[in-house]
């Protein structure tokens, strides 16, 4: 048997593409890239505006299901198999959840969560309303309530628990991110910046921005490729 492993695995848009969430990166919304929707900035120009392009992702969604992907991922997890587990997902779906993963760190938020814009003191809560114009839902501090996910201009959710797992892991395994937004992509050149680097692996349809730091990349569906390299994983671990 060998040696317990501590695996970080990351997942991107890519692992939730197959279960009909869309890929945001290169595409609009109503003429309007996704960057510019999703930041800060929209916000407070144009409340409004964000609310509906969040009310038709929650729209969208709704009715996703975790697809083969999601259920390695979940499986893999379970006690009887290794103990050392954490995902991180830039994701802001459930679908992670929805297979049966426990304890996932969503980076930037859950699209069903909102909370208070003014920060009041509520915490985020489970939210699966859409919201059109004359209907933004407001706190009971009076200030609107937003969606809870972080955008382009704030700070990424739980980066301190992040940061402690990455100096722990033995194993990093990413799957179907562009390597391209910071802070994840940085990621795996930290790791290789360690004095004990951790195997690192990705799994996706197309290869990384950041693919030169990869000891394995694996190209596929999401849905066939993580299975594949998790048994892989497993297979040398009982060895």
């Amino acid at each position: 048997m060998g040696s317990p492993i501590r695996i970080f695995v990351l997942t991107g848009a890519g692992i939730s593409a197959e279960s009909g969430i869309p890929v945001f990166q290169g595409t609009s919304w109503r003429g309007r890239s996704h960057d510019e929707l999703a930041s800060i900035d929209a916000w407070h120009a144009n409340p409004r505006l964000v609310w509906e392009y969040y009310s038709e992702r929650r729209r969208r969604a709704h009715d996703a299901r975790p697809n083969p992907a999601h259920v390695a991922l979940a499986e893999f997890q379970r006690p009887s198999t290794y103990s050392g587990f954490f995902l991180c997902t830039q994701n802001v779906d459930d679908l992670h959840e929805a297979a049966g993963t426990r304890d996932v760190v969503h980076i930037h938020g859950k699209l069903f969560e909102s909370r208070c814009a003014a920060d009041c003191g509520r915490p985020a809560f489970t939210d699966r309303g859409t919201y059109k114009e004359g209907d933004l839902p407001r706190c009971y501090c009076g200030a609107l309530i937003r969606p809870n996910v972080c955008w382009f201009g704030e700070q990424p959710y739980q980066l301190d628990r992040i940061h402690d797992e990455l100096d722990r892991c033995s194993l990093f395994f990413a799957i179907g991110t562009s390597g391209s937004v910071q802070p994840v992509s940085g990621f795996v050149a930290f790791l290789k910046g360690r004095n004990d680097p951790p195997r690192a692996i990705y799994a996706g349809l197309g290869e990384p921005a950041n693919a030169a730091y990869f000891d394995e990349v694996h190209l596929g569906p999401a849905s066939v490729t993580v299975g594949k390299v998790l048994a892989s994983i497993a297979h040398s671990r009982a060895r």
